[in-house]
């Protein structure tokens, strides 16, 4: 359990300035009042100082918020080398390591409200990702439709209507193909995602990658680039909201290309989504039991 967990339960500072209190009592009764006892209040004066001194420490570190942490060691008004593989590297990194994709099966059920301004937190997180555009007076390429319950089920509804449609053109879902039974079984199924599946999420935000956000026409590679780098800020960004579940949904292939979801998001000919951004709350007892380590990167090294 860790310290977050155990101060959800106990208010560690009320047990510290209890435990400090006593300790005060107890030093009292010790010199003053029982001099007979001194010894016996003496360890329990000790013992109710060590309890605060402890609990004190434990709620300092279980409200430390590890990316306010990061400095920039200096010696003599310079900077000099942080050992970024030793424990007690304070740059950005731990954030990094806190993103994390939580699926649907993770998300919290009948959540509590989530008020806007967390998710116009991460929206301005996106805002500093780095794009080339702005070297030629043009506005980020990403574009992003923040869209509330109402319209998450709008967009479902759409989604299935255009498989209505064009099932047996395109398949449904990922690509898949099949008879029109297969179809129906997957399409009951999908429609109950919109209450179930979906149902806790507070938001969807749709990743819209703008071809062409200003005067300069720039390579498409760059532009999207640039809005995964904003998405990745956002998701960077949530680890500051414990409580939030996020990850980058992919949606359904052919709906999210299609002119339908152009219309419905408000894209140009040229734009293309590259999915949503989902936010919900997650379940208090889901744990992280993610594991990374380099040899899952390709990197080769040359003088």
């Amino acid at each position: 359990m860790t310290h977050t967990d155990i101060s959800t339960i106990f208010d560690l500072r009320t047990i510290s300035w209890v435990s400090l209190c006593l300790s005060c009592v107890t030093l009292f009764r010790a010199v003053g009042v029982n001099p007979d006892f001194w010894e016996r209040d003496a360890v329990l004066c000790a013992l109710s100082l060590a309890v605060g001194c402890i609990t004190w420490l434990l709620h300092e570190q279980s409200h430390r918020d590890p990316c306010s942490e990061a400095k920039l060691s200096t010696t003599n008004s310079k900077s000099t080398v942080v050992d970024a593989d030793s424990d007690d590297d304070m740059s950005v990194l731990p954030c990094i390591r806190n993103r994390r994709s939580v699926m649907p099966k993770g998300f919290m059920k009948d959540p509590p409200p989530l008020d806007d301004s967390v998710v116009r937190s991460l929206l301005d997180a996106g805002l500093w990702g780095p794009f080339h555009g702005r070297c030629y007076a043009n506005q980020h390429p990403a574009r992003f439709v923040v869209l509330g319950k109402e319209s998450m089920v709008d967009m479902q509804k759409m989604t299935l209507e255009f498989y209505d449609r064009h099932w047996r053109e395109t398949g449904w879902g990922s690509g898949t193909k099949g008879t029109e039974e297969e179809y129906l079984a997957w399409r009951k199924m999908t429609e109950g995602e919109i209450a179930g599946r979906w149902g806790p999420c507070s938001h969807m935000i749709g990743i819209v990658m703008r071809r062409q956000s200003g005067p300069r026409r720039l390579p498409e590679w760059e532009e999207a680039a640039a809005v995964a780098a904003a998405v990745q800020n956002m998701h960077i960004q949530s680890t500051q909201f414990p409580r939030l579940a996020c990850y980058w949904s992919s949606w359904h292939d052919a709906a999210r290309d299609s002119d339908d979801m152009k219309s419905f998001l408000g894209m140009e000919e040229e734009d293309r989504c590259m999915g949503f951004f989902i936010v919900a709350q997650v379940k208090r007892t889901l744990r992280d039991s993610r594991k990374r380590d380099r040899s899952l990167m390709a990197v080769e090294w040359r003088s």
